[in-house]
C-alpha cells in the first residue's frame, strides 16, 4: 500500500510539472528593439520586459539594446518574419522621417503603429554667454547639438533653427552634429556657444525630468541661460517640415530656469509594424494600462507615465489596432 502511494505521488507531481511545463511553453516570447544603454527608451523598456514577464500574461519579452530608433524601423521594414513577434521602440518623428524617406532613411518606409507612449522628449538650446538671451542672438554662433540620425536630439533641433526662423540666419549658423553627450561636454569645456539639452515629461500633469546631458550640464556651475523656441517658431516647424508638438516646459522644471519656454516636444514608445499580430498588440497594451503605476518602481521616468498620456497626441489610425481595442476596453478612447 505504501509503495502504491508513492507511485500515485510521483505520478501526481509529474502530471503538475508536465502541466506546468506546458503552460510556460505555451507562453509566447516577443523581443523589444529598444535605444541604446541609459537612455529613457531602453530604461522603460527594461522595466515593461519586468512587468509583463512577472505578470500573468501569455507571452513573455526579450528586451534587446539596439543603436537606435532608426535601426528599429528599418529592421521591422526590412525583415518580414520580425514583423510578426518584435516591437521596438520609436517617436511620432521617426516615423514621419521613415514615411518620408528623409535622412537618415535611405528611402521610403512603413511607419510603425503605436502600442503605447512612454513620455514626451523636450529639447532646447541652452548657453553659458550673458550676451546671447534669445535664439536671434545666435547668429554666427557655434552650436552643437545630436547626430542627425538622433531624430529627437538632432534632427529637430536642426529642423527648428531651419524652419522657424530666416534662412539667412539658419546659413549663419556653425552647427556641430557631435552627439547628445559630446554636445553637452562641447559647452561646459567652452567649445561652443550653445547645445541642445532636454528631458522627458508626462503630457498630461507636465512633470519634467532632465536627460544625463542636461544633469551634466548643470552641475558644471555656470551660469546659464536657457533659450526659448517660441511658440511660433515651433509651430512654422510643424507646418513645414516635422510635425512637433508646442508644449510649454514650467519655469523651475531645471535648475536655472527661471520662466516658462515653448519647446518642439516628441513622443517616444513602443510601436509595432502594421503586420504585428493583433492579439499580441492589445496584450502588450493592455499590459501597460494595468501596471502603469509599477513603471514608476523601475526608474523616475516611469513617474511620468499616465494612462492617459499613453495615447495622448495620437489619432485613431495611428494606433495599432490591437493595441486600440485595448484603449476602448479601457475608456480611454
Amino acid at each position: 500500500m505504501k509503495r502504491f502511494l508513492t507511485c500515485l505521488c510521483l505520478v501526481v507531481m509529474s502530471l503538475a510539472l508536465c502541466s506546468g511545463l506546458a503552460g510556460a511553453a505555451e507562453k509566447v516570447r516577443i523581443n523589444l528593439l529598444s535605444t541604446p544603454f541609459g537612455t529613457g527608451s531602453y530604461v522603460l523598456g527594461t522595466a515593461l520586459e519586468n512587468i509583463v514577464n512577472k505578470g500573468d500574461y501569455p507571452i513573455l519579452i526579450s528586451h534587446a539594446e539596439t543603436p537606435g530608433q532608426a535601426f528599429n524601423v528599418n529592421k521591422l521594414n526590412a525583415d518580414a518574419a520580425a514583423r510578426k513577434n518584435t516591437v521596438g521602440t520609436a517617436s511620432k518623428g521617426i516615423n514621419w522621417l521613415a514615411a518620408q524617406g528623409k535622412k537618415p532613411f535611405p528611402a521610403k518606409r512603413t511607419p510603425l503603429l503605436l502600442i503605447g507612449s512612454y513620455t514626451y522628449t523636450a529639447t532646447w538650446l541652452v548657453t553659458a554667454d550673458d550676451a546671447i538671451k534669445s535664439i536671434s542672438d545666435l547668429r554666427g554662433r557655434r552650436i552643437a547639438m545630436g547626430r542627425i540620425p538622433q531624430a529627437i536630439w538632432g534632427y529637430e533641433p536642426d529642423a527648428l533653427l531651419r524652419c522657424g526662423y530666416s534662412d539667412d540666419f539658419y546659413k549663419s549658423l556653425s552647427i556641430q552634429y557631435v552627439g547628445t553627450g559630446e554636445a553637452a561636454t562641447a559647452l561646459v569645456n567652452g567649445q561652443v556657444d550653445a547645445a541642445t539639452i532636454g528631458g522627458y515629461m508626462d503630457p498630461v500633469s507636465g512633470k519634467f525630468s532632465p536627460a544625463p546631458q542636461t544633469v551634466e550640464v548643470i552641475a558644471s556651475g555656470r551660469d546659464l541661460h536657457h533659450l526659448d523656441w517660441t511658440e511660433d517658431a515651433v509651430k512654422k516647424t510643424a507646418a513645414r517640415d516635422i510635425p512637433l508638438i508646442p508644449f510649454s516646459v514650467p519655469a523651475h522644471s531645471v535648475e536655472g530656469q527661471t520662466a516658462p519656454i515653448f519647446i518642439g516636444a516628441d513622443t517616444h514608445g513602443l510601436f509595432a509594424h502594421p503586420d504585428f499580430p493583433e492579439e499580441y498588440a492589445y496584450i502588450l497594451a493592455k499590459a501597460m494600462i494595468e501596471n502603469i503605476d509599477a513603471f514608476a518602481q523601475y526608474h523616475a521616468l516611469g513617474a511620468l507615465m499616465s494612462r492617459e498620456g499613453l495615447i495622448k497626441g495620437w489619432s485613431p489610425e495611428q494606433i495599432h489596432p490591437g493595441a486600440l481595442r485595448a484603449y476602448k476596453e479601457a475608456g480611454l478612447l
